[in-house]
């Protein structure tokens, strides 16, 4: 692959990060709760049950990975850190969080792959 540019596994790896993120936020936002409110509609409890199952297997493909590589990928996807910052975060140069960033999504890939979520 040329410099800089990601495979398509590592694309919907990222997509799937991204994808996590937004529903932990969700569900820890307590959107996902089926309360009724005063002319509301009750919300579909099986799109609710999903993100929980959905986030639950990310997490469990995540804590797969070499913690660095979490790490990076957390604090790089989840946080919008730049690379100095989880540089200093991990402890090491931000070209080595490059590195931990590009085989963070390769390991992700497959690991998603081969439990067929990605």
């Amino acid at each position: 692959m040329p410099n800089g540019t990601m495979n398509p596994d590592e694309a919907l790896a990222l997509a799937s990060l991204r994808r996590w993120c937004h529903d932990r936020r969700a569900l820890s936002a307590a959107r996902t709760v089926d309360y009724l409110y005063a002319g509301c509609e009750q919300r579909r409890i099986t799109r609710f049950d999903a993100r929980l199952v959905r986030t639950i297997d990310f997490a469990k493909v995540m804590a797969t990975l070499d913690p660095r590589e979490q790490v990076a990928l957390v604090l790089r996807h989840r946080d919008h850190e730049d690379a100095n910052e989880i540089a200093r975060a991990i402890g090491c140069c931000p070209r080595t969080v490059a590195n931990l960033l590009v085989s963070g999504r390769v390991h992700l890939a497959a690991e998603l792959l081969r439990r067929d979520l990605l």
